[in-house]
């Protein structure tokens, strides 16, 4: 099959959904089949307009941003690349670089995929105009979607759910996948303590963006309710961002000494940095940032319980006081209280079923056929 997957980012951009795209893409390549990437040019760093990586065709537009990376709009579409195209599979309705490309290549007749994502969630956000324009922008998209495409999906059993009760939809529930690697490599403290001269018993562990909506500064907040009965603990924060404002509030809070910002890392180690920890903390403030989470899934494959805001998809994957602890968004104490919990307890049940990006390529590719063969009869 010709498949072209339409995204705002990829690759060399750092991020959930970049991420995403990029392995199913690669696992489709490596299955035989002859797969594309449309994207803006937006965070490629002086990359070519068309490059292949590790077997994709990736191909960058010119767009204009308004503001937010969902309101990308693309200036030109690359019309030989769609020529004889089995299937265009978009990653997000909520991206009016997706919804655009995908109106005006819906005249050549492709099979149409479409990842539905954080469906309504805006209307949880903190920001009123957010939680007003930006949700009837969110319905308006997630209408458009619903007729544009042939194939609906989601990755979420909260975006399921919505769209069954609202919108009447019957959606194909497709996971995001992990690397196998997470499953078989063997554990390894080591390899983090020793980058890092990390000496503490209890390390604490946050992977992701330092973005305020992910919640990082809540985690800070949260040490000095730590501190208060655990003295022997490091709060790691991995990811990519600014992390000024994040050490200038753990000064305020006289808690520095407790934390350590490393900034993206390789795989490497920020597995062994998961087998160091005791818990993975995921400490985000609103439904909207929540879709999936990667994080959640590595920490399960390497046996590591999960301590989270109870927003987004997050309620519905982390079962509280199996494979992790659920709290309330914004309460720094409650967050605290959870992490306490998880650096005495042993009997944390973690026994995910988790899914290979090998596998979810696989699926996603017989679904495809399956929806070609449905189109043509």
């Amino acid at each position: 099959m010709k498949i072209v997957h339409v995204v705002h980012h990829y690759h060399p951009v750092i991020g959930g959904i970049e991420r995403v795209v990029q392995r199913i893409a690669e696992e489709q390549a490596k299955l035989g089949h002859e797969v594309h990437v449309i994207t803006s040019k937006y965070g490629a760093k002086g990359r070519p307009k068309e490059e292949i990586i590790n077997g994709v065709h990736v191909h960058r537009v010119k767009a204009h941003r308004l503001l937010y990376p969902d309101l990308t709009i693309p200036r030109e579409i690359p019309k030989e690349v769609l020529k004889q195209t089995d299937v265009v599979h978009a990653h997000s309705q909520n991206s009016l670089f997706n919804m655009m490309i995908l109106k005006r290549i819906k005249r050549r007749n492709p099979t149409i995929a479409l990842h539905f994502m954080a469906v309504d969630a805006l209307k949880t956000h903190p920001n009123i105009i957010k939680r007003t324009v930006g949700a009837q922008y969110q319905e308006k998209m997630t209408k458009e979607g619903i007729k544009l495409a042939d194939l609906h999906l989601v990755k979420s059993r909260r975006d399921e759910e919505v769209l069954k009760k609202k919108y009447a939809l019957n959606p194909v529930y497709i996971p995001d996948g992990i690397d196998e690697y997470y499953l078989t490599k063997p554990k390894d403290e080591t390899t983090f303590r020793e980058k890092f001269g990390i000496h503490e018993e209890n390390v604490i562990l946050y992977i992701g963006r330092l973005h305020p909506a992910k919640g990082p500064h809540i985690l800070i907040k949260a040490i000095p309710h730590i501190t208060k009965h655990e003295r022997d603990i490091k709060v790691v924060f991995i990811g990519p961002g600014d992390s000024t404002w994040l050490i200038k509030l753990a000064k305020k809070l006289n808690v520095e000494k407790y934390t350590l910002f490393t900034g993206p890392v390789p795989e490497e180690v920020k597995i062994s940095a998961i087998d160091t920890s005791k818990c993975i903390v995921i400490p985000s403030l609103y439904d909207y940032v929540e879709t999936f989470s990667l994080v959640a899934s590595e920490a399960w494959a390497r046996g590591k319980p999960v301590i989270a805001s109870a927003v987004g998809e997050l309620p519905y994957r982390v079962k509280h006081e199996a494979n992790g602890l659920l709290v309330p968004p914004n309460d720094p104490e409650a967050l605290a209280n959870a992490i306490r919990i998880s650096l005495h307890c042993n009997n944390f049940m973690i026994r995910e079923e988790l899914t290979t990006w090998v596998q979810i390529a696989d699926i996603l590719c017989n679904i495809y056929r399956h929806s070609i063969t449905i189109r043509s009869q």
